[in-house]
């Protein structure tokens, strides 16, 4: 039977006290909207098992002397956001919750500080000419010279520590959000993170978009280190069958005159470490993209933009209004492929600001509001994995999803057996019980059977169980006490 899983993508908060919009109107709007989608409407949409928030969580700050004080005022109501969001839509389920920053998460004041001016001596030649050196590190978002247009002068990093320090405000921020337990690094190269959902079958790698980004270089990229740590991590998770999601917060094209986005590259890395979807926001628009690994395999990965949730009217590009996804990926066992349908929401022409009304919106300049694709389906799990991660799963209450995954196995192996006994009489599922095991080979399932053919009134299966109970342990007091038991309802 399909299953379905619903993703709500959400971008560009800028939170901020005074952004216009609290919190409790913008919740309240989305959850509006949910009764609409889920209800009301003639294209129905599953409510959320996933939240994705690509970045923007602040407004941030260009105050020299209250920066602190105003950035940290900003991720309070971003977390207390946040945090309402997923009481409503995850039932505090904080796992299934997945942030990462974006631009106006980066700190300038630290970046400010971490650099300084190169003296005019040094960028000149004799023919008071730029040296090459300097004019390549300035065109060069990996260098430390940056070229500053307000005071026409070059720059330096000099303070790598301190530029660290950038992002010091968003781990904070990370660190509460999750109760202490996620942390986010201030080394660059480890500004990743991986969100394992086995009850989903998903995993979601959480990037950094803003290596090297700061107040005079607005470029978007990731740290090598990262897109190769990562791909070591993915590699595992492809071995439990876990389909692969990323989220980071810069679009990947843009003009030949913008330098506010991330080089499209990176994509083939995302294709060859098995990345199917992609997720980011920070151009204010819904989008999507196709990226082919090449011509002659034809692997891909289908990238989604967000529009902006909460960004002012200034902010929006031109025929665009606020927007938020939704994207809701259907396993069907009979299918080779996975069916992904993105939904856009957006705010209505005739809602106020700070009483926003979401509709069904449009997607990037076309007039429909949703928008199919089809994506491989993971390579199934290899047997000795997905038992392990069955029994996770059991361990962690989710007997129902290990139900349906045992399911899926060899149910001639002993051990996938053995777990469904144990999930069957948890879950208390009678029927499935007698219909698996109508044919026991150990005593626990003949007793299981028994069980549940004495709690379906099912005669014919007692009469059929009974004819067996001389190849099982007669001995067994719990056993013996059931065949009795059956022997006199049937008299």
């Amino acid at each position: 039977m399909p299953r379905t899983i619903s993703i709500l993508h959400i971008s560009d908060l800028h939170r901020s006290v005074e952004a216009g919009i609290s919190n409790a109107s913008l919740l309240a709007s989305l959850i509006s909207d949910q009764d609409s989608y889920t209800g009301s409407e003639s294209i129905k949409i599953k409510s959320p098992d996933v939240i994705i928030v690509s970045g923007d969580i602040i407004l941030g700050s260009t105050d020299p002397v209250n920066s602190a004080t105003i950035i940290e005022k900003q991720y309070e109501e971003a977390r207390e956001f946040l945090n309402q969001m997923v009481e409503h839509f995850l039932n505090g389920n904080k796992h299934r919750l997945v942030v990462v920053p974006g631009n106006h998460d980066v700190d300038w004041k630290y970046s400010t500080e971490s650099m300084s001016p190169i003296e005019r001596s040094k960028v000149f030649d004799s023919s008071d000419k730029v040296k090459s050196q300097y004019l390549r590190g300035a065109l060069s978002h990996t260098s430390k010279i940056r070229w500053n247009w307000r005071d026409l002068s070059f720059y330096e990093i000099t303070d790598l520590d301190k530029y660290s320090k950038r992002f010091d405000a968003f781990a904070r921020f990370y660190h509460a959000l999750y109760e202490g337990k996620r942390v986010y690094s201030l080394d660059p190269a480890k500004q990743q993170d991986i969100f394992d959902l086995p009850e989903l079958n998903i995993a979601i790698v959480a990037y950094n978009s803003c290596y090297e980004n700061d107040h005079l270089q607005f470029v978007g990229d990731i740290h090598p280190d990262c897109i190769a740590d990562t791909k070591l991590a993915i590699r595992e998770f492809r071995k439990k069958g876990r389909l692969i999601l990323a989220t980071w917060h810069h679009n990947t094209k843009g003009s030949p005159y913008e330098v506010n986005y991330m080089d499209n590259a990176h994509l083939k890395s995302f294709i060859n470490s098995g990345i199917s979807v992609g997720f980011h926001g920070h151009q204010h628009k819904t989008e999507i993209i196709s990226e082919f690994s090449d011509v002659v395999e034809q692997k891909k990965v289908i990238v989604f933009s967000a529009g902006t949730l909460c960004a002012g009217p200034k902010e929006l590009p031109t025929g665009n209004n606020r927007q938020y996804n939704l994207v809701e990926i259907v396993w069907d066992d009979g299918s080779p492929e996975l069916a992904i349908t993105l939904h856009t929401r957006e705010k209505t022409d005739t809602s106020t600001f700070n009483n926003p009304i979401w509709k069904a919106g449009k997607i990037d300049s076309n007039l429909i509001s949703y928008y199919k694709v089809n994506v491989d389906k993971p390579e199934p799990a290899e047997m000795e994995i997905s038992l392990l991660e069955i029994e996770r799963k059991m361990k962690n209450g989710f007997t129902g999803e290990a139900i349906k995954d045992l399911l899926t196995l060899d149910l001639e192996n002993p051990f996938v057996r053995k777990f469904l006994v144990q999930c069957l009489i948890q879950e208390g599922d009678s029927r499935l019980a007698l219909e698996i095991f109508s044919k026991p080979t150990t005593d626990q399932e003949f007793i299981l059977a028994l069980q549940s053919a004495i709690q379906n009134g099912d005669k014919a299966a007692m009469g059929s169980l009974l004819v067996e109970a001389s190849s099982f342990n007669s001995a067994d007091a719990t056993l013996a006490i059931l065949v009795r038991k059956v022997e006199a309802i049937l008299q």
